[in-house]
């Protein structure tokens, strides 16, 4: 089987692991099973994610990781040429995951009037500037990308912080246009890992916390779905008969229980 895991509040809170993380997931590699990761999250690329999840004592290699940055990037690798122009409303991990796809970057203090895409991801330090420079960069015929569009995601002490897709509604109030989304509940990221690995959504599990992305991620391509209640989900909460899971679990412990 080939369990796609989320991140933030499946894996881990932060720098908080989750409770049964790692060895549930090596449990699962012991067993022969594949496992992979998927997140939202662009604060940070590939690379970065590779080394935060050893350092925490998780067993990965680099092609088992498909982030929302370097998702991007590779979509901007399928449909732009060596002369494409971004506009990256972003922190450093999208954007070093997009300057290696060799377009051109326009800056907040850019002389560029005209470009491509616009790509927006969680930006912690985003300024009317930026919506205002994005909006008119929209309005004059860039496409507008966003990695997803989580409203919230969890930390660590339970709290929960403004998502990406905060900053996204406010871009497609301000530009009158819908975002193209690469990130969950969307396929795109899901697709890249059937090819990545060969598996097929008949032999796939994906294991979430918000049912209106990770869990509607899988039920958009028929794979098989776990809730976990470690991150955004509490027990008890409404869940439309459309997005049940297969199966809703408490702890990621439980989950060595049924493989």
């Amino acid at each position: 089987m080939l369990f796609v895991f989320d991140l933030d509040g499946v894996i881990y809170r932060e720098h908080q692991v989750v409770s049964g993380a790692v060895m549930t997931t090596r449990y699962l590699q012991h067993k022969g099973h594949k496992v992979t990761y998927a997140t939202n999250n662009a604060l940070l690329s590939r690379v970065q994610y590779l080394k935060k999840l050893k350092r925490m004592g998780f067993d990965v290699v680099l092609e088992d990781i498909m982030c929302a940055a370097g998702a991007a990037a590779d979509y901007l690798k399928e449909h732009a040429g060596s002369k494409t122009s971004v506009f990256i409303i972003g922190e450093q991990g999208l954007k070093s995951e997009i300057k290696k796809t060799g377009v051109l970057l326009a800056g907040m203090k850019s002389s560029v009037h005209k470009v491509d895409y616009v790509v927006a991801g969680l930006d912690r330090n985003f300024t009317y500037k930026k919506l205002y420079k994005a909006q008119q960069y929209v309005l004059g015929g860039a496409k507008l990308i966003a990695t997803n569009k989580d409203a919230t995601y969890p930390a660590a002490n339970n709290k929960i912080f403004p998502g990406c897709g905060s900053i996204v509604a406010a871009l497609e109030a301000a530009c009158g246009k819908k975002a193209f989304v690469i990130g969950k509940p969307f396929p795109y990221m899901l697709d890249r890992l059937f090819e990545i690995t060969g598996c097929s959504a008949g032999e796939t599990v994906v294991v979430g916390d918000r049912v209106e992305t990770d869990i509607l991620f899988g039920k958009n391509r028929k794979t098989k779905t776990i809730l976990v209640l470690t991150g955004v989900t509490r027990r008890g909460a409404y869940i439309k008969k459309s997005l049940k899971p297969d199966r809703i679990l408490s702890s990621m412990a439980q989950l060595r229980k049924l493989y």
